[in-house]
């Protein structure tokens, strides 16, 4: 009797314990994203690289980080600076950007979300 009960507190215990892991969720749909952008007079001694994130996902969106990344001609990174899109991102819309240009010299640029919140779950599409 001391060993079935035993067994069966063994038994609701392994249950509780497995019924407790964090559950593996999928990926959230967000992203990719799409990023615009060109450069700009900041001030007369200097310049920035400004344009906007399209939110292209169900999501909505916060705290949207940028990395800015300077690339000789042989497209090899020469500096590179981090900023942010001020804001929420509701789905299917796009924000605006400016960035300090990353000092060094480039032949050009790439620009990449890096992280973001996502406030809100992938909306449902209606049928």
């Amino acid at each position: 009797m001391i060993a079935r009960r035993s067994l069966a507190v063994l038994g609701a215990l392994l249950l509780g314990a497995v019924l407790a892991l964090p559950v593996l969720a999928e990926p959230a749909a967000c992203g990719p994203f799409r990023v615009d952008w060109g450069r700009a007079d900041l001030s007369p001694q200097a310049q920035k690289l400004e344009g906007y994130v399209y939110n292209d996902s169900a999501c909505a969106l916060s705290n949207i980080r940028l990395h800015a990344i300077a690339v000789d001609g042989e497209g090899r990174t020469t500096s590179e600076s981090t900023g942010w899109v001020f804001g929420n991102l509701p789905p299917r819309t796009r924000a605006y950007f400016a960035l300090p240009v990353p000092s060094g010299p480039a032949a050009d640029y790439r620009i990449d979300v890096i992280s973001f919140d996502q406030v809100t779950p992938p909306a449902q599409e209606a049928p």
